[in-house]
């Protein structure tokens, strides 16, 4: 029996994806009294991993004698040490009881998906973890709950036509864009919104209307525009930019191996809380999570509009905290430019930004997202 003694935090990975790539029989999970070890173990007990909860002390003497006598209890187990998180007091502890005990000790890197050898293993080498974690089982270790796992599919060819038709001509399309997404949000309960003697009267905006209507997504009757559907409505009011953001990384995969998994539109919560949160793209790449809001609307200079997207920031950036831990990544997309104070706060919380123009180069830009380190 393969069994890893790990210390849980709740703010670090490296438990899971190490207990998957060597093939751990049993985890045994070192924590506070306080620590809420649920999800990982639900993960751990659908991944067919046995599990044990010990609550230790922080105590220097009381923790030896525990992690000793945890020890002598597995001691005819292939035992190993996982040394990857915090805390430091008992990361030293343990590691000086495997030490004397000359068990094995690895690490996982939380930036790089490397594990590092730091007692015995012949060869030594760091090793790439093989991915295997899906974004639910990741959000669970967090204690985080999926209410609705989204898409999955890749994108309808026509639809994906008139999204890259969007790109390709962005810069000269904006506000009838963010007119479009109006008179989406607007539309009635019947999925439908009469149109102004301007809007008539804009050529613009009824060529990109006209765009809308060969791709199915609208219908065209004198003055009122129908959404035909919610489906059509959402792609109208943005939805097409989320979509466009989807296809691509769900093609990366074939050049990306360490993109384990790809959702749209995912709907949580926190552990038992009634706050709900819906990720516009989410992904699991290097076994780290990586979190992607998508947004067509226009930031302004005003208060207001710099309030909102002082909002978005903190926002995504709280998220990747609370789902993703220390290790998780956040992206904003923007069809609008951004103005250079957004971009500084987002630079100092750590979030990527990809908008307006540089858009047209948005694949480089998704892998250099999840290649970074």
């Amino acid at each position: 029996m393969t069994t890893h003694i790990a210390i849980f935090h709740p703010n670090h990975a490296g438990i899971l994806s190490a207990a998957l790539h060597l093939k751990a029989t049993k985890v045994i999970l070192l924590h506070r009294k306080e620590d809420n070890c649920e999800g990982i173990k639900w993960v751990l007990r659908t991944r067919g991993i046995k599990f044990q909860c010990e609550a230790v002390s922080f105590e220097t003497n009381t923790f030896r004698n525990q992690i000793e006598h945890i020890i002598n209890q597995h001691k005819d187990d292939k035992l190993m040490l996982n040394a990857s998180n915090s805390y430091h007091k008992w990361v030293m502890l343990c590691f000086e009881q495997f030490i004397y005990h000359d068990f094995p000790v690895f690490m996982v890197d939380k930036f790089t998906n490397q594990l590092s050898w730091l007692h015995q293993k012949s060869d030594n080498q760091d090793e790439d973890i093989s991915c295997q974690l899906k974004v639910h089982e990741y959000l669970m270790a967090f204690n985080t709950q999926v209410l609705n796992s989204g898409q999955k599919q890749a994108e309808p060819a026509k639809s994906r036509a008139l999204t890259h038709w969007l790109i390709d001509h962005i810069g000269s399309h904006d506000k009838q864009i963010a007119k479009l997404n109006y008179m989406a949000m607007m539309a009635d309960s019947q999925h439908q919104y009469g149109m102004t003697h301007s809007e008539l009267k804009d050529h613009e905006l009824q060529e990109l209307l006209r765009h809308f209507k060969e791709a199915d997504m609208i219908r065209l009757h004198g003055k009122k525009i129908s959404f035909i559907n919610k489906d059509n409505r959402f792609y109208c009011n943005g939805g097409w930019l989320e979509n466009h953001v989807f296809s691509l990384m769900y093609g990366m995969r074939a050049k990306r191996p360490t993109l384990s998994d790809i959702n749209k539109g995912m709907e949580i919560v926190r552990h038992q809380g009634t706050v709900k949160n819906e990720i516009d793209v989410i992904a699991m790449a290097n076994n780290r999570l990586h979190v992607i809001e998508c947004k067509t609307k226009k930031f302004g200079r005003s208060n207001k509009s710099t309030a909102e997207a002082n909002s978005t920031i903190y926002r995504l950036d709280t998220l990747k905290s609370l789902t993703g831990g220390l290790s998780g990544r956040a992206m904003l997309i923007s069809y609008q430019p951004i103005n250079k104070y957004t971009y500084q706060r987002a630079q100092d919380l750590g979030i990527y930004i990809c908008a307006h123009i540089q858009l047209k180069q948005l694949e480089r830009h998704l892998y250099q997202f999840i290649d970074q380190k």
